[in-house]
């Protein structure tokens, strides 16, 4: 798998005669190599958030990573997951309600449908993308925290 890719930045400077003091805008052109298609990983914890998982549900925890979005989500359902990963619809319910448990928790349950991976834990992009993400699960885990408050 390739990790690393060029990336072309266009922008425009002034460049000025030093004889005449002329100004004439310019086309800057620049290549440099860019990392891609990896994550970033914080092991411990990943190791926390895992913790007690055993092999097919590791399994699983993998398999989510491998298929999360830009803003690290996977929105599928559990009988979607149970069907793509060959597995049944009831270690999949078991894995994901474990893996919403540790502590940090790896996964969010956005609803039935959609989850995060904890952008604390694992991610994929970039910093600035990483804290406005890290942003949302902040702010939808608290949402989550006062609806449970709420109904006790």
């Amino acid at each position: 798998m390739k990790t690393e890719k060029k990336q072309k930045f266009v922008g425009y400077k002034l460049l000025v005669d030093p004889a005449t003091g002329e100004q004439y805008p310019m086309q800057m052109n620049v290549l440099e190599d860019r990392d891609f298609n990896f994550h970033k990983v914080w092991l411990q914890h990943l190791v926390n958030s895992l913790d007690g998982i055993s092999n097919q549900r590791l399994r699983l925890a993998f398999w989510i990573i491998d298929h999360l979005d830009r803003e690290n989500k996977l929105v599928m359902t559990q009988r979607a997951i149970a069907k793509s990963t060959k597995m049944s619809i009831q270690t999949v319910n078991k894995t994901l309600k474990a893996l919403q448990e540790g502590e940090p928790a790896f996964l969010q349950k956005i609803n039935s449908g959609a989850y995060r991976v904890n952008p604390d834990v694992i991610w994929k992009g970039s910093y600035s993308n990483r804290m406005g993400v890290c942003f949302e699960y902040k702010t939808e885990k608290g949402a989550a925290a006062d609806e449970e408050s709420s109904t006790d």
